[in-house]
């Protein structure tokens, strides 16, 4: 019988979770809308999306050994932690022993982003890779690395941070605190910004008859429709955070000489090709020629449930590497 696991990806507007099989098929999956706001309703939300998705297998299925969730924000793993994601309302938030007491399955955090590239690496763009950069420019801009064919988590879990690498001296200030930083000019949540400016000095009329200088109403599809529209000025703003993202690129081939970088988020997925090439060409006029040679520069191809797929995959991992330690003690000879 197939061992099935649940992936799941705690979101701030929404939360997804599917039960997949050993082969990262996805069996049965599940969406809702994240509702209210603290560790109590945050949960209920959670167990709310399971039980549903629980429900969806059949009567004879096998259910789910155990399950990988992946949060926003700092995580602890070895306590089993979410230490704070605001845009989610929850703050030290112990995740994996409340799943765990509910479900009697193991349970381990991973944090969105790198359970978002771990995805891509096993069954999406990244797969057959061993050194791969992913960035997903959104509200944030989250990085993800794999290095040797394993996910780097750095000296204390917090490898990745790509989008809070300076890339403008003296730039803008981000929301971490500092001036310049890569998501401060190249994340969606800045081109918003920019684009609400336009339309509300005159600049960009297809984007001002259909939301206004509504900040939250500017999503990836938003501004394309926008540039459909003949919004010249918005379409300058969009090149112009995908020339940044091309020089944060070309950092990170520098410095980690990876065979891939994958770019996932609503901003590939609505602009494609025309977002994705300034990037790449910036990227390539920037970084060493002997490096930007060989790097291979892909759209994400899971959508949203890279991360769910991803977060059941580490799980996995984290069984595999128990289940041989266990072996390995059970035949060493004893003292």
């Amino acid at each position: 019988m197939p061992r099935y696991l649940m992936g799941f990806d705690m979101g701030a507007t929404k939360m997804l979770c599917a039960v997949l099989d050993d082969t990262n098929k996805i069996i049965v999956k599940n969406k809702v809308r994240t509702k209210g706001s603290g560790n109590d309703e945050i949960f209920s939300t959670i167990c709310r999306c399971i039980d549903d998705c629980l429900a969806k297998l059949a009567p004879d299925s096998p259910r789910p050994d155990g399950i990988g969730i992946a949060c926003p924000g700092p995580i602890d793993e070895v306590n089993g932690i979410v230490q704070s994601a605001p845009n989610v309302g929850v703050e030290d938030f112990p995740l994996r022993d409340l799943l765990e007491d509910r479900y009697a399955v193991p349970v381990r955090l991973e944090n969105d982003v790198n359970a978002g590239i771990y995805g891509e690496f096993v069954a999406g763009a990244a797969r057959g890779r061993q050194h791969v950069i992913g960035l997903f420019p959104g509200t944030g801009l989250g990085g993800g690395i794999i290095i040797d064919g394993k996910l780097y988590a750095g000296a204390t879990g917090g490898a990745g941070e790509i989008g809070h690498m300076t890339v403008q001296t003296d730039g803008r200030i981000c929301g971490c605190g500092g001036y310049g930083c890569l998501e401060a000019l190249a994340s969606r949540s800045a081109i918003a910004k920019d684009a609400v400016a336009a339309a509300a000095g005159g600049d960009a009329p297809t984007l001002y008859a259909e939301i206004g200088t509504d900040l939250k109403k500017v999503t990836s599809g938003v501004l394309k429709r926008s540039v459909d529209g003949g919004d010249v000025v918005v379409k300058r703003i969009v090149e112009r955070a995908a020339y940044f993202l091309g020089i944060g690129m070309a950092n990170c081939v520098n410095i980690f000489n990876p065979e891939l970088i994958v770019i996932g988020g609503g901003l590939v997925e609505k602009f494609g090709s025309e977002y994705l090439g300034v990037a790449e060409s910036v990227m390539r006029e920037r970084a060493m020629s002997s490096l930007a040679g060989t790097v291979v520069v892909s759209a994400a191809e899971l959508g949203d449930y890279a991360t769910v797929i991803g977060a059941a995959a580490r799980l996995s991992d984290k069984l595999e590497t128990a289940k041989s330690t266990a072996k390995s003690s059970a035949g060493a000879p004893k003292k």
